[in-house]
């Protein structure tokens, strides 16, 4: 019924008894006699009859319509529930949970604008605001939580003793607070939110959670499988992206780091920076505008990061280096994100300590081999060699061959042949024995070498540095170096005629350069030696330099001796552990130190 009706049904319910008692009044009056004495008497009772029936009907239909409201508030406070109920059904996001509830409270309630603020679940807590929304057509800043303003109700979301957020609600002008909702049914709507939210937030922890197990456990399973490490390291900065909705994402080991470290092959998401800091993106075309050796990683130096995260890499040796992500949004990491990065930055930490130990135990291998072999030259071949020449030599002083020139010349080359396959053997077994020695550092071990090579060849070495310590390198890298000096070293011996030679270390700005120099008689580059046996040695050399990613230049010329320069990239830093080397012996294939 509408309030049309029903006010004409109210006038006609008053109208009506009235209309009859005077209709009564005015029949007894016309057609019933009586004493005049009385008429008075009824009229006055007719007006209180009137008055009474008046008051009596207004009085019921004010109840009625009391009743009526109430139950169309009741109605309206029902819908509102339901509306919102509805809204948020089926929604497992918090965000839009919230969206859903406030578009659906403004519509029912008619308020101009709405806001939620959630706080960070417990354990969480950094600002302890999560999120905050507003949405109306005149939307603006709503003040703050007991402001004072009017026309604006704070409704608390909470499920019991536990508080989720607060709803405020900003009204039209001229509607009063209680004619909106009553409270019982705000706090219901607030209560149902809550609810909502919580289940939101555990849906999404939960989700989290998973898949951040499924992240580690692909790192994990990466550890254990001994995979390569820049793809393992590779893999914790796409998940560190990834998993904390970072737009930008890098590790960077340090340069005592990156040169202990075995990382084979070119990959575009690596670059290394001027002071041997090596950093991995987790896409592989992150560093392709990259120019040259930069001296600041570009991503983490990017203009449009407004917010970032760095956590350390760290091993009982020191700092391995660190692993940093990104936003453009500006939105700020809390304490969770700091957690988990920091519990990728522990499985990096592993997987470089693992490559390590994985490469002392290969080298610990290979200088057991080394010493094997060393062994065995010296009590087979060398052996054999010795005393072949030395029993050419007698007899070719016989006087049976004495006198028969064209068998003494045959005797005395193949004396010569064996003295000279003697001096290799006996450089190749000082080569695997000094190289191998893993009690002192490179230039310690270069100066034992070279002492001991002049002796042996006549040829008097002698090593010159600029650096006042230990240049730190891979022992990879290492082994190279050495075979590299030692080929150069032989090749000395064997071809340039020379009295001395020097071996000098310096150090460049992002290079380490290894000179070697005799006083020879030099060779012409362009000529046809460099396809005979010292031709092959130095293509050796220049294979063994690009495996390490260095250089290898010959400056040589006939009357003024030769310069070999190997170049190395990275600057020398103290070393914190005794380096080990690797490799074949002397003039062998490089292939055995990578067995």
């Amino acid at each position: 019924m509408g309030a049309s009706e029903l006010r004409r049904l109210k006038w006609l319910g008053v109208a009506t008894p009235i209309v009859f008692i005077i209709i009564l009044e005015a029949f007894r009056y016309v057609f019933i006699e009586e004493d005049p004495e009385h008429r008075a008497e009824h009229v006055a009772l007719a007006a209180v009859a009137i008055v009474a029936v008046l008051g009596f009907a207004l009085l019921m239909f004010y109840l009625i319509e009391h009743a009526q409201r109430q139950i169309v508030r009741q109605n309206r406070e029902l819908a509102a529930v339901n509306a919102v109920s509805t809204a948020i059904q089926g929604e497992l996001g918090v965000e839009q949970i919230i969206d859903a509830a406030l578009a659906s409270v403004i519509q029912t309630t008619g308020a101009t604008e709405a806001s939620v603020i959630v706080f960070a679940p417990e354990g969480h807590r950094e600002d302890g605001i999560e999120r905050s929304i507003r949405i109306g057509s005149h939307a603006t800043e709503l003040p703050g939580l007991g402001s004072g303003i009017p026309h604006l109700i704070d409704i608390p979301l909470s499920t019991g003793t536990s508080a989720v957020g607060r709803m405020r609600l900003h009204l039209p002008e001229g509607v009063a607070e209680p004619d909106l909702y009553a409270s019982a049914t705000l706090q219901n709507i607030g209560h149902q939110l809550a609810s909502s939210i919580q289940i939101g937030q555990l849906v999404g922890d939960l989700q989290r959670r998973r898949l951040e197990g499924h992240g580690l456990l692909d790192i994990l399973l990466r550890i254990s499988n001994q995979g390569p490490l820049l793809e393992t390291l590779s893999a914790v900065v796409r998940h560190a992206r990834d998993l904390l909705h970072a737009d930008d994402a890098v590790m960077c080991l340090v340069a005592a780091t990156a040169q202990t470290v075995q990382i084979d092959g070119v990959y575009d998401g690596m670059l290394s920076l001027s002071d041997g800091t090596l950093c991995i993106a987790g896409e592989s075309d992150r560093f392709k505008d990259a120019q040259g050796r930069p001296a600041h990683c570009p991503i983490r130096a990017a203009a449009d990061i407004h917010a970032d995260l760095e956590v350390a890499l760290s091993s009982p040796d020191g700092a391995l280096g660190d692993l940093w992500v990104g936003r453009r949004s500006g939105q700020a990491y809390n304490e969770r994100d700091r957690g988990f990065l920091l519990t990728l930055a522990g499985l990096a930490s592993i997987a470089v300590t693992n490559a390590r130990m994985r490469e002392n135990e290969r080298q610990g291998a290979i200088l057991a081999e080394r010493e094997r072999i060393a062994r065995e030259m010296h009590d087979s071949l060398a052996q054999v060699l010795g005393v072949t020449h030395l029993r050419l030599r007698a007899l070719g002083s016989r006087r049976a061959v004495v006198d028969a020139p064209a068998v003494a010349t045959e005797i005395a080359e193949l004396a010569d042949i064996s003295e000279e396959a003697y001096r290799d053997v006996r450089e190749a077994i000082l080569g695997l024995r000094e190289s191998s020695r893993a009690d002192r550092g490179l230039i310690e071990g270069l100066r034992a070498y070279l002492g001991k090579y002049s002796s042996q060849s006549g040829v008097k070495a002698t090593l010159e540095s600029t650096l006042d310590h230990e240049p730190t390198l891979s022992p990879r890298s290492e082994v190279q170096v050495i075979r590299v000096i030692q080929e150069a070293l032989a090749n000395v011996r064997k071809h340039a005629g020379a009295s001395s030679a020097i071996v000098r270390i310096t150090n460049g700005t992002d290079t380490t350069s290894i000179a070697i120099e005799d006083d020879g008689h030099g060779f012409d580059l362009t000529g046809t030696l460099l396809d005979r046996d010292s031709g092959f040695g130095l293509h050796t050399m220049r294979e063994r330099m690009e495996l390490i990613g260095g250089t290898l230049s010959i400056d040589s010329a006939p009357g003024r001796g030769t310069r070999v320069v190997a170049r190395i990239p990275g600057v020398p830093q103290a070393s914190q552990t005794p380096l080990e080397v690797d490799g074949g012996p002397n003039g062998s294939d490089p292939d055995l130190a990578r067995r």
